[in-house]
């Protein structure tokens, strides 16, 4: 493993975009393909999201943890609230209230998801709450680049630093 980033955060809207972020620097500083990076971005978000907008868990948070490898990212996703099932969940479009409160067709999210990963996995904990683990393939911007990575992986290479993440 490369790196692996492990957040307990509030179910709220705002983290959405610091959830995605997260998601996308450590990738861009392996050189990981762009198309690569959007994917993951939309997972990370679409899955938060889902948490912030469906959990409504007692205690008002969830965990998001990111495990980079050489050849793949994995998303898990943690909430403790009421849980669901797919089949309940429809997974059609249907009407639903935003963030804001304004009407929107939703419904979408899941699919997507669905169609980015290479594998999508939900638990349901037997007394509340789900788990969601989403795996991305990854490709990288060059051979070289590819190598880097796979350096990191086998835990030999030097630590990555948080200034790097940042100004990557």
């Amino acid at each position: 493993m490369i790196l692996k980033l492990s957040l307990d955060l509030p179910e709220e809207k705002e983290y959405i975009r610091l959830s995605r972020t997260l998601g996308k620097c450590t990738l861009e500083y392996l050189n990981v393909m762009q198309s690569d990076i959007d994917d993951v971005e939309t997972i990370v978000s679409e899955l938060t999201s889902n948490v912030i907008r469906h959990a409504h868990s007692t205690e008002g948070r969830f965990g998001l943890i990111l495990e980079y490898y050489a050849k793949k990212v994995v998303i898990t996703v943690r909430d403790k609230g009421n849980g669901f099932s797919l089949i309940e969940a429809g997974l059609k479009p249907q009407e639903r209230t935003g963030f804001n409160g304004e009407l929107r067709l939703g419904g979408f999210g899941l699919k997507m998801v669905t169609g980015l990963s290479d594998s999508l996995r939900f638990t349901q904990s037997t007394r509340r709450g789900t788990v969601v683990k989403a795996e991305k393939i990854l490709t990288y911007s060059s051979p070289l680049d590819a190598k880097h990575a796979a350096h990191m992986n086998s835990g030999e290479a030097d630590c990555i630093s948080i200034a790097a993440l940042v100004n990557a």
